[in-house]
């Protein structure tokens, strides 16, 4: 186990850094496609696949509790040197995107990593608070960080998936069709703002993988950023 741990990290730290395009397709979704490279996404689903996965809970007035009618899906715990890297280069990609997000968040809160098989979803929601007793953390959430590790066309020796896409409405009443439909790949790193509703279509065959985060603001968040 830990050698996949080190080697995820490894190539990580010292894969090289390519200069990626940020593509909005609203003012409030963006994304980057290779923001991994296949063999960074191959190492990672390793990694999970060898790491037992948790029923994902779900935050609900204040609690986080177990709702498999809102989501069914599983989080893959890992140490922090394991994450650390994942970490750095999310937050080193925003900060050198800064202007064009428009934001306040100044620290990344996760990286999580999720994996749904075979009839797996999570229904609309919104990734901000919603309850007056939801965690201080969740009012600070500003931009949603989706990376993709897998897709629904082979390639190198990843697993494949069908189904399972990402799907978020947008709120610009200048937009004549609001609802913004994204296929996940391997490396396509998908960033939106938080309080935009988005869901997970039900996935339908094979596993999807990925990796979520938000860039947050410590500014609102009264116990610092790391809560």
């Amino acid at each position: 186990m830990l050698v996949h741990y080190c080697t995820a990290s490894r190539l990580l730290i010292l894969g090289v850094f390519r200069t990626m395009n940020l593509n909005f397709k609203t003012r409030n979704i963006a994304v980057t496609t290779g923001f991994l490279s296949l063999a960074e996404c191959h190492d990672i689903v390793h990694a999970m696949e060898s790491s037992p996965g948790e029923p994902a809970l779900v935050v609900r007035a204040g609690e986080s509790i177990l709702d498999q009618t809102l989501r069914s899906c599983f989080d893959h715990q890992f140490p922090d040197a394991f994450k650390r890297p994942i970490e750095t280069r999310l937050t080193a990609f925003f900060d050198s995107h800064r202007t064009e997000f428009d934001s306040d968040a100044d620290f990344l809160y996760g990286p999580y990593f999720m994996s749904y098989g075979k009839g797996s979803f999570f229904r609309s929601h919104r990734d901000v608070a919603n309850h007056k007793n939801d965690p201080p953390r969740l009012a600070a959430h500003r931009w949603s960080l989706l990376l993709y590790l897998n897709g629904r066309e082979p390639e190198a020796d990843l697993p494949t998936f069908d189904g399972g896409a990402l799907i978020l409405y947008e709120t610009d009443p200048k937009l004549h069709d609001r609802r913004v439909v994204i296929i996940p790949q391997p490396g396509l790193l998908v960033l939106f703002r938080s309080s935009l509703m988005h869901e997970v279509a039900t996935v339908l065959d094979g596993t999807r993988y990925a990796v979520a985060a938000w860039m947050s603001s410590s500014k609102s968040n009264p116990f610092g950023d790391h809560r």
